[in-house]
């Protein structure tokens, strides 16, 4: 039995290697919202100069202009079904009658800006990178690729800039860069600009096309207005108006100025911060609201898919909605509103149940309730960074809560190899659990510097990494409880444990203690990354000392463990290290379910059952089944032990 049971073993970890390498797979893109603010950009930019008092100038460029504003109406049209789209169009049919009556560029240029502010909130479109591009390399990224068309400074007089037509942009030149934004800069470097001689640039990764955004973006503030932006941001001025760093990359020259006329200072002064901002746009980051803020643009992104009537594209949607979004930010909010974000929870889930059917109506209104929690989970954040007594116990319960069932596994295994007089196989549970910490930091140093680790993948790892500890802490609880029962505990101790922990059974136990730890690393680490955001600067050391704090009682917790094994009976031991090891067991169970539930791969029936979340127990018809399953196999090996001694 036993080389049975060590061969499902090997077989589940085999699995779960697969399986942690999976990503979920990434919907096929439909979205036609880049290409319409891109349309909209160059009509807004570039209609102005084609028309001097309502006469055509240049004949060839106001076609283009005809022909674009005609785009934008069709493109608008095959958006998705909303709520706005109606009044969408009617903007969208006023902008075409605007260059078709030769309307002034100021007003074609306002109508623009306007669609696309409407256009990017009816469909929460994301207007931002997920972090701050990495502007380190960004001046050789701009030689390389812009410098030979656009000049070494942005200028428009590269190299081959006289053999083009029309000519490549003047990055210094306020006037077309009045009404451009950032993302405006992103997209055309992302898509490239139809019939000139901008070629698309997808083939650099997403943060080198911000960085290069962000750097073009610049070129047209001056240093005068540089100072001039710090020194009102510094006295307090426009920080309701940009709180985050989409509002930094959505809104131009020309919006920051209304949003300081609106705030009583002139058009200048908003100009001027902007320019600041973008040269600094360090001061705006806000990991967790732009958590968030992706959690609600997927969740947009998931409806826009189910109306379309693609419904795996709509669920894989859905599930990067919570675990790319809302769980990057849940630390931080379940430390100031616990009830937020259960509810938030849940809400997710049902989502993602609703974005499996056809229910396109059940799933938008299910939409709406979870965007609103959502936006009161950023009030919640928004309301204050996280006192000292905050950060305290945020950290504290954080580590206590991910590091208690690894410290009672390994505390209970040592215990057994102390108590049956084999201190040297110690070495193979610290080889596991050294193992698991350095992989641990590993991981986690790999997924910020060389490649994303998703939160689908996160969660599917720690998921089959619980139900394989589940099983392998049944195997070991059965043996413990087999030993219970010797007759002859000499005879036991001498010679069977001795047998018993060669070879194959001692890496079994390195293998759990292992897993037991790992499985909690690297989500530990997240979490403790996003706290970190949201703790202010005379809240660190309480932060830190809330770490130092869980350490300490996580250690207590283990001395307790290993001195009462010491201290009981041996046949007393052996008898409670199994049912601890059965209960872990029966946690990990229910633990590992949830996760699977969380990437989709487990249905989730909700009824009416307390949560308690450090046992493992979620109200849900999958959890607790598998818990009884597992409470079922526990209580039949040992009564079958009971009856066979």
């Amino acid at each position: 039995m036993r080389a049975k049971f060590l061969q499902l073993i090997v077989l589940s970890v085999l699995i779960f290697s697969g399986l942690a390498q999976a990503e979920t797979p990434a919907p096929t893109s439909t979205d036609l919202a880049p290409r319409l603010l891109q349309m909209l950009d160059y009509v807004g930019v570039d209609y102005g100069p084609t028309v001097r008092q309502g006469r055509v100038v240049n004949a060839v460029e106001y076609a283009e202009m005809e022909e674009f504003s005609g785009e934008i109406l069709n493109l608008l049209k095959a958006m998705p079904a909303s709520p706005d789209k109606a009044s969408l169009l009617q903007v969208a049919n006023t902008i075409s009658a605007a260059v078709e009556q030769r309307l002034p560029g100021e007003r074609v240029s306002q109508l623009t800006a306007e669609l696309k502010n409407d256009l990017i909130r009816s469909y929460t479109i994301v207007v931002a990178p997920q972090a701050l591009p990495d502007m380190s390399s960004v001046d050789s990224l701009f030689a390389s690729n812009c410098a030979s068309c656009h000049g070494a400074e942005g200028r428009g007089d590269g190299p081959l800039a006289q053999t083009l037509e029309p000519a490549p942009s003047n990055f210094h030149d306020i006037a077309r860069q009045h009404s451009r934004s950032v993302h405006d800069l992103y997209n055309t470097i992302s898509l490239g600009v139809p019939g000139t001689s901008m070629r698309s640039f997808s083939h650099l990764s997403d943060d080198q096309r911000w960085a290069l955004a962000m750097m073009v973006s610049r070129f047209s503030g001056s240093d005068l207005q540089r100072k001039k932006g710090e020194q009102l941001w510094q006295q307090g001025q426009l920080h309701d108006q940009f709180t985050s760093i989409a509002d930094l990359t959505s809104i131009s020259y020309a919006r920051a100025g209304e949003l300081a006329l609106s705030a009583g200072l002139t058009a200048g002064d908003g100009e001027a911060v902007l320019v600041y901002l973008r040269s600094a746009p360090e001061v705006l980051e806000v990991s967790n609201n732009e958590a968030i803020d992706s959690s609600i643009a997927k969740l947009a992104e998931s409806v826009a898919y189910a109306r379309a009537g693609n419904t795996r594209a709509a669920h894989t949607a859905a599930l990067s909605a919570y675990l790319d979004g809302f769980e990057l930010a849940e630390p931080s909010v379940v430390v100031l509103d616990k009830s937020l974000k259960l509810k938030i929870e849940k809400a997710m889930i049902e989502f993602r149940e609703l974005a499996r059917s056809n229910n396109v109506d059940a799933l938008a209104a299910k939409q709406t309730e979870a965007v609103d929690l959502l936006n009161q989970a950023k009030r919640v954040l928004d309301s204050g960074s996280m006192s000292g007594g905050a950060a305290f116990t945020g950290s504290f319960i954080i580590l206590l809560r991910e590091g208690v069932e690894a410290i009672l596994v390994l505390a209970a295994i040592m215990a057994a190899l102390i108590k049956t007089g084999r201190r040297d196989a110690i070495k193979y549970i610290h080889a596991g659990w050294i193992g698991a910490v350095v992989l641990g930091v590993i991981t986690w140093w790999v997924a910020e510097n060389l490649i994303s680790i998703s939160g689908a993948s996160r969660e599917l790892t720690e998921g089959v990494a619980a139900l394989v500890a589940a099983a392998i802490l049944i195997y070991v609880g059965f043996w413990l409880h087999n030993a219970s029962h010797s007759q002859r505990w000499k005879q036991f101790v001498e010679q069977k444990v001795t047998n018993a922990m060669e070879g194959s059974t001692l890496w079994v136990l390195a293998l759990v203690s292992f897993i037991a730890v790992y499985r909690e690393m690297f989500e530990t680490v997240l979490f403790y990354q996003a706290m970190w955001v949201q703790v202010d600067a005379g809240s660190e050391h309480s932060f830190i000392m809330g770490i130092v704090a869980a350490i300490a009682l996580l250690v207590v917790i283990s001395f307790l463990v290993y001195r009462l094994g010491v201290k009981l009976p041996i046949r007393q031991f052996f008898q409670i290290n199994a049912i601890l090891l059965f209960v872990l067991a029966v946690v990990f169970a229910g633990q590992g379910v949830a996760r699977l539930q969380e990437v989709g791969m487990v249905g989730a029936s909700h009824f009416s059952f307390p949560r308690i979340e450090m046992l493992g127990i979620y109200p849900t018809e999958q959890t607790l089944g598998l818990q009884l399953v597992v409470l079922i196999i526990g209580a039949g090996l040992m009564l079958y032990q009971r009856r066979s001694s």
